[in-house]
């Protein structure tokens, strides 16, 4: 697990390390919850909020390492085992930033919470997407439709497909945080539901078309 997991694992190690420095300057209660606005409005108190996302961080590389023994199409796992690795450390480092973030804001730094959390989510899909073609068959990680699963032709199909769509769904993530209040939101996750929807109906299309092939 250490060496498929090493970035993932040094950037969580880091967010502990500033949590630890940041302790000692954080009010006894601090903000871990926006509103669409980006207005706080969930606290906690100082040691959990420092705490909390390293130890999310801790969980993701645990389950990241244990999901490919667990999977029954673990074999594959070593046809795209850098895109595996890669995915691993982009979603630790957006976790990280995150965490920084929201230290800075509870240390008094004027950060716009809610317009770095759509960028943040943005360049997270642009990397997510320009790996997704790498994904092999797998139940864990990818576009895990059941035609897809079923079929590797409509799984490479899917996925070639998904990280043209990733990447686009990425850029349009990032426009929204020039949008105000809740209209951020909902444009944020119509980009989202429009965009999974799509990459479904069009799984279904190529396992139409290949047993028309077949046919």
């Amino acid at each position: 697990m250490w060496k498929s997991n090493r970035l993932a694992i040094m950037l969580t190690v880091f967010a502990y390390v500033i949590s630890l420095a940041a302790i000692p300057y954080l009010p006894d209660q601090v903000a871990i919850h926006w509103n669409a606005a980006g207005e706080a409005d969930g606290f906690s108190n100082k040691w959990l909020g420092a705490f909390l996302p390293p130890l999310l961080m801790t969980f993701l590389i645990i389950l990241m390492g244990v999901l490919p023994k667990l999977d029954p199409k673990k074999a594959n796992y070593s046809r795209f085992q850098k895109s595996y690795r890669i995915v691993n450390a982009a979603l630790a480092c957006f976790f990280l930033l995150l965490h920084i973030v929201t230290l800075a804001y509870n240390l008094g730094v004027p950060v716009d919470i809610g317009r770095l959390v759509p960028v943040g989510v943005g360049v997270l899909f642009i990397v997510l997407g320009n790996y997704m073609p790498k994904i092999k068959p797998n139940y864990f990680i990818g576009i895990r439709t059941p035609w897809a699963l079923e079929s590797e032709a409509v799984w490479n199909k899917t996925h070639r497909l998904g990280g043209k769509v990733f990447i686009a769904m990425g850029i349009l993530s990032m426009l929204t945080a020039f949008w105000r209040g809740e209209m951020r939101v909902v444009l944020f996750l119509v980009i989202i539901v429009v965009g999974n929807l799509y990459l479904i109906v069009q799984s279904f299309l190529y396992e139409q078309q290949e047993q028309r092939d077949r046919s």
